[in-house]
């Protein structure tokens, strides 16, 4: 979920201190897309271990003076090996400097890419060890302390794998001996030999060295076609001093150790005054659950279709003499198009030089999740899975990912937006939003999250891979979204990204009036929202949509993910639909209390359709599924940064359709 990278160079290199600057510093921007909310340097000498780290994006960590400061250090020594990580906060605070990386604990520091999802188990199974921060890199570090005082350092790190859940990409040194351990169970970690076998340079994408070889002086040295991805779940140690390679192996055989007792000194610093930081809303649930309510007498007493469940608010509803209304009568059912031409489509169309067969977009739902495990297991391809985190990923979507990859052993790949950022953005337009509420102006909340698909298609250029195979389901299609802004032709089962051109302009002359009228929506994230919709309706559309040609069937799908790789449920609650994103339990509450229904309405409505689900059963369950969860409901303000209780009373104060 981060980005990590280093470079060593042997005491027989003839590499300059200013071409070893450069080319660290172009590894460590590119890592940025890894993550933008904090980062951190490591330099390894004969006598120390000098660590900076400050949350802050790579950018401006690299124009401060301790980051000069270690970087001299590269002048004076005759072995230089450096390493870094462009973090996307996942577990604990970048507040708390000691949550960032490289993480250090005992005799070891360590830059680690991805996520420990066992990792509260792991602190209460060893009580004797005594956990000091946040971050989930650091139960590793524990336990490796804890068996290197008993055995060799393969046997206890071999014990710490069998103990640890999740992925884990790791560079790791040891202040006591002359070597790195490397280490990837999901193949995220590239590595790359000089010319004269005398320096090596890894990352966490094969993409991230490319770039750093061809852009900068190291293009001397390396050669990008020599770029090779460290073997899955087996552990490599580097020797800093002539950069040989040894494979760790079985326990017991303990490769020879330097004598050395290196000091670590660690600078780090907290948020620069005035960067956008989120408030917190402790002490206010109780409030916020009380004024999170709707009137469900008035809602369960409205007019509804006799087929499916979409009430008389729907827009552009209207019903027959039987009281069927308008949606069923123009749905067609799903015709799929079976494993045989899914396969056919991806295999007949792989690049003869591409490592992957397709890229798989992961958001840590269901049936993301599901589809990953179909293609792996049941169809013998070999993905690479990819995740735009804009930050509304939740950490629950975050560690099913985790889990997916690492029990398949799938790179994963994750490009992450300027975080604070686009929270900020949210901000403004919710804030926006509230000062003249309409429904069809919600979809500017989700505005940012659009160039994920413009991220998948530059990915798919970037590793020269022929499919992208997205797990978004046609039964999920939410309709009303355009329709509230009195869009009618929305493509087949109206799918509304399939507009007309005309329609398209119909949308942006729809939101061009309401920003007349609500100057607040004129904000600083007005070239995000555009460059969304471009990404939505303007970008084309040519990928594969796996739920086309595999029929969706939620128990199966639901028995593998929970089953098999432990998936976690959203907490309190059986739901498993809309977890992994943290926005949907906003603009749902303010459909569900304005409009009278939800997403989950038209999901079920077109289940029922398909013959998956009785209408009364369906009934019965809209009843739970509709309840918005407190807690998600909280997080998301806290995120954005806005007050749940003023919001709340705004909302509630709405005229609603019924």
């Amino acid at each position: 979920m981060c980005g990590i990278f280093g470079l060593i160079a042997g005491k027989n290199a003839t590499i300059t201190a200013g071409e070893l600057n450069k080319g660290i510093e172009k590894l460590f921007l590119l890592s940025e897309s890894r993550g933008k909310e904090a980062s951190g340097i490591c330099m390894i000498t004969d006598t120390d271990i000098r660590v900076h780290k400050r949350c802050v994006r790579a950018k401006e960590l690299i124009r401060t003076g301790e980051y000069r400061e270690i970087m001299s250090g590269i002048e004076r020594e005759t072995k230089r090996t450096v390493m870094g990580h462009a973090r996307m906060v996942t577990n604990g605070s970048n507040q708390n400097p000691n949550n960032n990386q490289p993480v250090i604990r005992g005799d070891y520091v360590c830059i680690h890419n991805g996520i420990i999802v066992n990792d509260e188990t792991v602190w209460k199974n060893h009580p004797e060890m005594e956990r000091q921060d946040e971050v989930d890199t650091e139960v590793l570090l524990a336990l490796l302390q804890k068996y290197t005082a008993e055995d060799s350092i393969q046997g206890a790190f071999q014990k710490c794998l069998t103990e640890l859940k999740g992925s884990l990409s790791i560079a790791l040194a040891d202040k006591k001996s002359d070597r790195l351990l490397l280490y990837t169970n999901v193949g995220s970690l590239y590595i790359v030999l000089s010319k004269t076998r005398d320096m090596i340079l890894f990352a966490s994408e094969r993409y991230i060295l490319e770039q750093a070889i061809v852009e900068s002086e190291l293009r001397r040295y390396f050669r990008p076609a020599k770029i090779r991805q460290i073997p899955l779940r087996k552990a490599w140690f580097v020797n800093l001093s002539d950069c040989s390679i040894t494979d760790m192996g079985r326990a017991g055989q303990e490769p020879e150790k330097a004598e050395y007792d290196r000091e670590i000194i660690c600078t780090s610093g907290r948020e620069k005054k005035g960067t956008y930081s989120p408030m917190v809303s402790r002490g206010r649930t109780a409030q916020v659950e009380k004024l999170l309510c709707v009137d469900t007498e008035k809602i369960e007493s409205l007019r509804r279709c006799t087929r499916c469940l979409l009430p008389e608010t729907f827009p552009g509803i209207s019903f027959d003499e039987e009281g069927v209304c308008s949606v069923c009568k123009s749905y067609r059912k799903i015709e799929y198009k079976g494993e045989e031409k899914l396969v056919q489509e991806i295999k007949g169309n792989v690049s003869k030089d591409s490592r992957f067969d397709c890229i798989i977009p992961l958001s840590g739902g269901r049936d993301s999740c599901y589809m990953i495990h179909y293609a792996v297991k049941e169809l013998n391809l070999k993905p690479v899975a990819y995740t735009y985190d804009w930050g509304m990923v939740t950490d629950l979507a975050r560690r099913n990912i985790q889990r997916m990859c690492s029990e398949l052993g799938v790179e994963h790949i994750l490009i992450s937006a300027d975080i604070a950022r686009k929270r900020k953005n949210v901000q403004l337009n919710v804030k926006a939003w509230l000062k003249h509420p309409e429904l069809f102006t919600i979809p500017l909340f989700m505005a940012g999250d659009k160039q994920f698909f413009y991220y998948a298609q530059l990915l798919k250029k970037q590793m020269n891979v022929s499919s992208i195979l997205f797990g978004m389901n046609r039964l999920e299609e939410t309709q009303f979204k355009v329709k509230f802004a009195n869009i009618k032709g929305t493509g087949k089962n109206e799918i509304h990204y399939d507009l007309s051109g005309r329609n398209k302009l119909s949308l942006m002359s729809t939101y061009g009036k309401e920003f007349v009228k609500n100057p607040a929506y004129l904000n600083r994230s007005l070239i995000d929202t555009f460059s969304g919709y471009l990404s939505y309706y303007v970008l084309p559309k040519n990928y594969l949509q796996f739920f086309d040609y595999i029929p969706w069937e939620q128990k199966k799908i639901e028995k593998v993910i929970l089953e098999e790789y432990n998936w976690e449920r959203a907490e309190g609650r059986d739901e498993t639909w809309r977890i992994g994103d943290g926005t949907a339990p906003f603009y749902n509450y303010i459909y569900y209390k304005l409009a009278g229904f939800t997403e989950f309405d038209t999901f079920k409505s077109n289940q029922i359709r398909e013959g998956m689900l009785e209408r009364d059963a369906a009934l019965e369950e809209l009843k739970i599924c509709n309840i918005i969860p407190v807690n998600e409901f909280i997080w998301y303000c806290d995120v954005v940064g806005i007050d749940p209780v003023e919001t709340l009373k705004v909302i509630n104060a709405q005229k609603t359709l019924y």
